[in-house]
């Protein structure tokens, strides 16, 4: 196999990682990845603004629980960053991780975390498509544990990824 067609499958694996963690986890609003900077970054949407208390509560429950992750499972620690920025009643809520812990697992806590605090206040495109796919839910999260480890030692470029109306796009920076 060539380089140029390496390249292209690694890059047809990205994409397919992007779209199954979008596919699966539908409050996950944004994925994007900077290789450059060895990060990537979950973005969810509140449909409320966010005070600073209810923030740093949720950012506490949160980081409690990549920790306890990170030194159990990881046996060692992650840089995580979280962010808010709030516009007109909503709030973009930024979770930002090293590329090298990219897991199944680690999406789980996070977006339980998301879920468990924010319940109805986050935006996602749940739809009944969703539930006639449950079998294939298992499948994505097989090729998300699959993708996760290739992904989190490719060389690959920066990639956001993105779903509006039940469609999920995805740019190369």
């Amino acid at each position: 196999m060539g380089d140029k067609e390496k390249e292209n499958r690694q890059e047809s694996l990205s994409v397919n990682w992007l779209v199954s963690v979008l596919i699966h986890f539908p409050e996950i609003y944004a994925l994007n990845f900077n290789v450059n900077q060895h990060k990537f970054k979950f973005s969810y949407m509140l449909n409320k603004e966010l005070t600073d208390r209810e923030f740093l509560v949720f950012k506490e429950v949160l980081l409690d629980n990549l920790i306890t992750y990170d030194e159990v499972i990881l046996k060692k620690g992650a840089e995580t960053t979280v962010l808010k920025t709030n516009f007109n009643g909503l709030t973009l809520v930024e979770i930002i991780r090293e590329i090298r812990t990219i897991s199944l697992e680690e999406i789980h806590i996070v977006n339980s975390v998301m879920k468990n605090r924010f319940g109805q206040l986050l935006i996602s495109e749940h739809t009944e498509k969703l539930n006639e796919f449950k079998e294939d839910l298992v499948r994505h999260e097989e090729l998300i544990k699959y993708l996760s480890f290739n992904y989190s030692s490719s060389k690959q470029e920066n990639i956001f990824a993105f779903r509006q109306e039940g469609k999920v796009f995805i740019f190369d920076k």
